[in-house]
């Protein structure tokens, strides 16, 4: 497993266990989308991944911990702009195989 991926879910999976003692019930639809970005994240699914993390965004307003929030808030930003560096890496690397030169 890639050490990026493992950061991110180890941070994933204290987010989830705080989230869990802090808000019960009325952030069910928050750890849904979590605990969805944390399967789609072991996959390797990163569309999947960055979908659940943008989702989560949405239902973010449940936590009232201004603390638990700002952290949330922080991994689902961090988490979408890593993945998307990563697509973008990998759109580079796929037109290097041609050398960066158009086909003849």
């Amino acid at each position: 497993m890639h050490s990026v991926q493992t950061e991110e879910l180890v941070r994933l999976d204290e987010l989830l266990e705080e989230l869990s003692k802090e808000t019960g019930a009325q952030c069910e639809l928050l750890r849904e989308h979590l605990v969805s970005a944390r399967t789609s994240l072991i996959g390797s699914m990163p569309a999947e991944y960055e979908l659940n993390l943008s989702m989560a965004g949405e239902a973010l307003s449940c936590v009232s911990d201004q603390n638990l929030h700002a952290r949330i808030k922080e991994f689902i930003r961090e988490g979408s702009s890593v993945h998307e560096g990563r697509q973008d890496a990998g759109k580079e690397d796929s037109g290097s195989s041609s050398g960066g030169r158009p086909g003849r």
